[in-house]
């Protein structure tokens, strides 16, 4: 189950890494490779999420997880890809641009699908700097306990507010 949702998570940010054809397109596959594996500073409720990579952190059940990632993207860019990212396997909800903490971010919410178990996804783009965004998703399983929702909400704002 956890690399049923750590691949659904991959999908999800998988439009900040395009097929890759000429030489410059595999530098930035490299590039994007490299920064997706730096540590986003982030408070997780331990006690819920159990950490499985240093940005990832899921719960067995219910089904759940938080995950972080430094992309290389600037914000313009995230948000043309975030606006024409439709896929059959994630239901779009809702997507835009707000401000959380006294920054603006993007998001996108939505449903998906695992193993037979609906998950609500929320997906936060953050500006890290001039070159590089950070993107937050967070799934819970459809009908859990608000207190891993709301697990999934407190790791967002602090990923906003330790990064703004």
């Amino acid at each position: 189950m956890k690399k049923t949702l750590i691949a659904l998570c991959i999908l999800f940010i998988g439009f900040n890494v395009q097929a890759q054809e000429t030489e410059a397109d595999k530098e930035k596959a490299a590039k994007a490779m490299e920064m997706m594996s730096k540590k986003v500073d982030m408070d997780v409720n331990e006690e819920l999420f159990m950490a499985v990579t240093p940005n990832t952190y899921v719960s067995e059940n219910p089904k759940a997880v938080i995950m972080a990632m430094m992309v290389p993207e600037t914000y313009e860019a995230s948000k043309e890809k975030m606006n024409e990212n439709d896929t059959d396997k994630f239901k779009v909800t809702g997507r835009g641009e707000k401000e959380i903490n006294g920054v603006k971010v993007l998001y996108m919410e939505g449903t998906s699908e695992a193993e037979g178990t609906t998950l609500n996804n929320t997906i936060y783009c953050v500006k890290y700097d001039e070159e590089t965004c950070i993107m937050f998703i967070g799934m819970v399983e459809d009908g859990a306990d608000v207190k891993y929702t709301d697990a999934v909400a407190k790791a967002a704002n602090s990923v906003i507010k330790k990064h703004k």
